[in-house]
């Protein structure tokens, strides 16, 4: 029955809808107010209710008191001839307007403002760090950082649910009591008027300290999480050096410092619900007591004591209510601050305001001058300059740290150069957005990341409606077609339909490989980027698909990195970099009979690797 308008109620907002995307505020309620924009009515309508059901309540209890009032001075005969109508109306608005009001009010908050904002403010907290680049992550934990995009959705809809749903009520049923107090006799209100003095001490006593133990122990809650997905992460690390003991010391440190913060908050909250309960027994004492008072002094009704009665009883409960309201409040903040300290950073590399798309004409690469240090004063580049020809195959050699993933990173802008200028046919990489040079660049890299999905999702990613067939031979020219037909996950879905793991953890590193390279021979960019790309085929496998790799960089302009030096020997030319320069180049004979650095490596390998030394 209720179905139809739970549904309207779901979908009075739209959390997916357009937005002018920014650098999300900082602080916790600057956070939440630039994101309630499209809930204003709702939250405007929920209060107005919320305004409604109290005076409802506070109208029964009113007359209450007056029906304890009538009963006394009317005899039983002649009441329903003398009140029967007004009887039956009091009973209709019992019945369907005192339900029917928090009905729509419970609908606006759980239902059209709850979930919707939860799921609003998460999806633009997880756009908003997507947008990072790649540098970025690297200084986050990964379980820490989704948790915390997962939480500020929680915790920045409670914030204002609290408001709307908890605070905004039990201030107004104050406020109407004291009214009702008021018409019944002035002098009611001073026992109402000293016990909220007295709640007020408490709450300026009690919120700042529950506001910093909350948080304290979410930022100790935040650190035990972030230790155990790492754990959890690196659980192969973890067992293979079998160091229990040491394990079981850190991770009891981290337990430990969230238990102690845990007991400084449930500390302060013991303390604030046993004044609660001081309190609400003061109230009832002082506002019954006086009730009685004044009616033995005939100044006030045996209505007006009924009244006192109920009020006092419910003020007493809701009092509590409030504090935990106000606590959990501070709580929420607490929260949303330390979540903000990851979601409110400024984003580290973003499109020039009049960004233009790539266009690859030739895919020439022109690499000038370019220095990177990632901030330190040694590692990465030093003004290395490069220019690559439209279509050429390159191979970049050089031992570990000589910068060739540094200028590969620089060239997909996942970090920015911190001087020199890097162009893909004349245009400067950055003044084009971030997602039309990656779009044009493929790449395969030594240890290939896949998504927790299916092998289909993860072969046509960044691709909508691929058709099988065309799935197919990429994953043919890849090696991968037949041992992902005998694909089986512990859901039961096979081949395809098959889901990987996380990162590909059900995959060998062959396997993961070659779905990698399935992935970007369907992409087609005209740039391709090999890092170490059959690093974890065995010969048998690398010798097969050796000719689909010369097959999908034909046309392409190609930038090869292998530590195994056989499998950039075809190159159109090799650039040997150590230290961050180009220090040689030129096809492999001609560097053979220069007797440098790259015919030492040649002659230092064995298998076909170069050492470290």
């Amino acid at each position: 029955m209720f179905l139809p308008l739970f549904r309207w109620l779901e979908n009075l907002a739209d959390p997916f809808q357009p937005y002018a995307e920014a650098t999300p505020p900082k602080g916790a309620w600057p956070f939440v107010f630039s994101l309630l924009t499209p809930f204003r009515r709702i939250i405007a309508f929920s209060l107005t209710m919320t305004l409604v059901t109290v005076a409802i309540e506070i109208w029964l209890i009113g007359y209450a008191g007056r029906l304890v009032d009538t009963l006394a001075t009317t005899s039983p005969g002649q009441l329903w001839a003398s009140h029967g109508v007004e009887l039956v109306l009091v009973a209709l608005v019992i019945l369907i307007l005192r339900p029917l009001a928090p009905l729509i009010r419970e609908g606006l908050d759980d239902l059209a403002f709850k979930p919707n904002a939860a799921t609003l403010i998460r999806w633009r907290a997880h756009r908003h760090v997507l947008q990072q680049p790649v540098g970025w992550f690297q200084d986050e934990l990964a379980g820490r950082l989704a948790n915390r995009v997962v939480e500020v959705g929680s915790t920045a809809a409670g914030m204002v649910y609290s408001i709307i749903h908890t605070l905004v009520w039990v201030l107004a049923y104050i406020a109407g009591s004291l009214w009702l107090m008021a018409t019944a006799d002035p002098r009611l209100m001073l026992p109402l008027f000293g016990w909220l003095f007295a709640y007020l001490a408490l709450m300026v006593w009690a919120v700042p300290r529950f506001n910093k133990t909350s948080e304290g122990f979410q930022s100790a809650r935040s650190a035990l999480s972030g230790m155990i997905v790492d754990t959890y992460a690196n659980i192969a690390t973890i067992k293979l050096f079998s160091n229990r003991t040491h394990e079981d010391k850190d991770s009891r440190q981290k337990f430990a410092d969230t238990r102690e913060k845990f007991n400084e908050l449930q500390r302060v909250e013991v303390i604030i619900n046993t004044a609660m309960l001081a309190l609400g027994s003061l109230l009832i004492v002082a506002l019954v007591g006086y009730a009685i008072f004044l009616w033995q002094a005939g100044a006030s009704t045996l209505g007006t004591i009924a009244a006192a009665v109920a009020l006092s009883f419910r003020i007493s409960s809701m009092a509590e209510w409030l504090l935990d309201a106000v606590a959990g409040l501070f709580g929420f903040i607490g929260s949303v601050n330390d979540s903000l300290k990851s979601i409110a950073q400024p984003l580290a590399i973003t499109d020039a305001p009049n960004a233009t798309d790539l266009h690859v004409t030739g895919g020439a690469i022109s690499i000038t001058s370019v220095s990177h240090h990632y901030g330190k004063d040694a590692g990465g580049l030093d003004s290395l300059s490069l220019s690559i020809a439209p279509g050429e195959k390159v191979g970049l050699v050089g031992r570990s740290g000589a910068g060739k993933s540094t200028l590969v990173n620089l060239i997909l802008r996942f970090f920015e150069a911190e001087k020199g200028l890097i162009t893909i046919d004349g245009q400067d990489i950055t003044a084009v957005t971030q997602d039309s040079l990656r779009a044009r660049i493929g790449m395969v890299t030594q240890d290939p990341a896949l998504l927790h999905r299916s092998v289909r999702d993860n072969i046509c990613y960044g691709r909508a409606n691929v058709p099988d067939q065309e799935m197919f031979e990429a994953a043919r020219k890849a090696e991968a077609h037949d041992f992902i037909l005998g694909l089986e996950d512990g859901e039961g879905r096979k081949g395809y339909d098959a889901h990987v793991g996380e990162r590909g953890v059900k995959l060998s590193g062959g396997q993961r490989q070659r779905i990698a390279l399935a992935r970007t021979i369907l992409k087609n960019a005209p740039i391709l980027i090999l890092d170490e790309a059959t690093s974890a085929l065995d010969s048998e496998v690398e010798a097969a698909i050796q000719d689909t790799l010369d097959t999908v960089m034909a046309g392409k302009t190609v930038i090869a990195i292998a530590h195994r030096l056989s499998t950039i020997a075809r190159m159109d030319r090799i650039v040997v970099l150590d230290r961050g320069r180009v220090v040689e180049q030129g096809t492999h004979d001609v560097l053979l009979r220069s007797n440098g650095i790259y015919a030492r490596l040649w002659a230092r390998q064995s298998g076909g690797y170069i050492g470290n030394d």
